[in-house]
């Protein structure tokens, strides 16, 4: 795929923004961080939920994905199913919601997960897959209970070429 065809930023930056717009509904947390970047609590200290959840994988996969939850009564313990489809899974798995960018700085760890790494290209799988990512803003997703302090921003801000 030529570089910046996939709109993986631009398309995660959408849904996001849908996010935003309906975080009370979403039972998100949505806030600034010190480097003014918007931080969205899907889960840590927030309630979220499936919706949420739901959203925040299709931003994961740079918008080229749709999941779905739904009924399985075959396993009374795991009773929803979740159903991912993509036209173009090795981008929207590998080159965006795959968590393969460690982001460390002393006590604080996460793995990040979303189109910015297609930004970035600091992980070798990005050479096998040929695709650089182009816009204007990045899309991270951290699993994590705590917001990235400002070590981590800047090295994601230096990586994207956004700072």
């Amino acid at each position: 795929m030529k570089d910046g065809s996939a709109f993986l930023n631009d398309n995660a930056q959408r849904i996001i923004d849908g996010m935003i717009g309906n975080a009370e509904r979403l039972r998100i947390a949505v806030s600034r961080g010190p480097l003014g970047e918007c931080l969205i609590d899907a889960g840590a200290k927030a309630a979220g939920g499936v919706e949420a959840g739901l959203r925040m994988a299709e931003a994961a996969m740079g918008g080229l994905g749709s999941i779905s939850v739904g009924m399985d009564r075959a396993s009374q313990k795991w009773p929803f199913t979740v159903e991912v489809r993509s036209s173009q899974p090795v981008l929207a798995c590998l080159g965006s919601q795959y968590a393969g960018w460690n982001l460390s700085s002393q006590d604080y760890f996460a793995m990040g997960s979303g189109p910015a790494r297609a930004l970035a290209r600091v992980e070798p799988l990005f050479e096998a897959l040929s695709y650089r990512d182009t816009a204007s803003s990045a899309v991270l997703i951290l699993e994590t209970a705590e917001p990235p302090p400002r070590a981590i921003v800047e090295k994601v801000g230096k990586a994207t070429g956004l700072a």
